[in-house]
């Protein structure tokens, strides 16, 4: 049973609940419509991890809490952002069970929802005061873009290799949580072989979160995790399971026809589901495991020289919940 993420964190618990007053402000704008569109993105259902490693990082130095809450809240608004834009994207319903931006309102209006989050994410960043944490923070964002573009180029490739994926998922997920770390150590003077140490963690972490998230679209519970099992696959989106399902039937016709959406819609989601089915009785989500704890251990043994405290200990922790994790 994992620790609640809640635990995880307590040693920031009071500065998170400032991120969140600072992200109410962003959403507290003139405009009624904006606002409550605003309020309804930010609404606290995430679990706020990326801004708490922020504060995690920074803590194991001197630091100045009014650099770095704007910065945390910075971070937790850009991932917000990108979300905005991914879901409209994929065309996604339901985000943890609660409807998504483009059910709501058009998709030139979501897009530019997403644009103000991003710009407001970049205002937050310059209260840093840092030109090297405003790097980190745009060569995330150019990160995050390269991931989507090869999201969006590379859906429905049923043939795309295991590097290719990596790349992904570096780019999509793991950009993010490395410059989370690096930016909160770099707000606090870290030394550099701390920053980079805390950079690899974060890679790391994100890259076991990411293969833990798409292992769980065949096996989670669609009650907690708020979408249905196989989502990705009804999207066009080949994960790390569907992968090494697929080096194991180089010959199988299935996948090509889910991607390739030939025949009607009934047939093709017999065809999901049949996939779906071949990928959980398989030895295809055993070995997604096994990767993400890889990079779930690569991430623990990367601050292993950092010194044993509370703040060590969460990140620690933070290793083996992105494993554990139900939703």
């Amino acid at each position: 049973m994992p620790l609640p993420v809640a635990s995880i964190f307590s040693a920031v618990v009071d500065d998170l609940q400032k991120v969140e007053t600072q992200l109410q402000q962003v959403a507290d704008v003139e405009y009624p419509l904006l606002s409550a569109l605003l309020k309804h993105v930010l609404s606290p259902v995430g679990k706020r991890i990326r801004p708490a490693l922020v504060l995690q990082a920074a803590k194991f130095n001197i630091y100045n809490l009014d650099r770095l809450i704007p910065l945390a809240s910075a971070v937790e608004l850009l991932h917000m952002a990108t979300l905005v834009h991914d879901d409209m994207i994929d065309n996604s319903a339901t985000r943890r069970g609660v409807a998504t931006l483009n059910t709501i309102i058009s998709s030139r209006a979501t897009i530019l929802v997403g644009d103000y989050l991003f710009a407001q994410s970049a205002a937050l960043a310059a209260k840093s005061n840092s030109i090297r944490v405003m790097e980190i923070f745009s060569r995330a964002l150019m990160r995050i873009c390269d991931g989507e573009l090869r999201h969006a180029f590379g859906n429905s490739d049923w043939q795309q290799t295991r590097i290719e994926y990596y790349r992904k998922i570096e780019s999509k997920t793991a950009a993010l949580f490395l410059a989370a770390v690096q930016a909160g150590a770099i707000l606090s003077d870290a030394p550099e072989e701390q920053v980079q140490a805390l950079g690899q963690y974060g890679h790391n972490l994100g890259m076991a979160f990411q293969i833990t998230d798409d292992i769980l679209d065949f096996v989670g519970d669609e009650r907690k995790m708020g979408k249905p099992v196989g989502s990705d696959l009804r999207q066009g989106t080949v994960t790390l399971p569907a992968i090494y399902l697929l080096e194991s039937l180089p010959n199988d016709d299935l996948f090509r026809t889910v991607f390739g959406r030939d025949g009607d819609d009934t047939d093709r989601e017999q065809k999901i589901r049949r996939a779906i089915e071949m990928i959980v009785n398989s030895s295809a989500i055993a070995l997604a495991r096994t990767e993400a704890r890889a990079f779930a251990n690569s991430a623990a043994d990367a601050v292993a020289t950092l010194p044993d405290n509370e703040f060590r200990r969460s990140l620690l922790q933070l290793a083996e919940y992105v494993l554990e994790r139900t939703s």
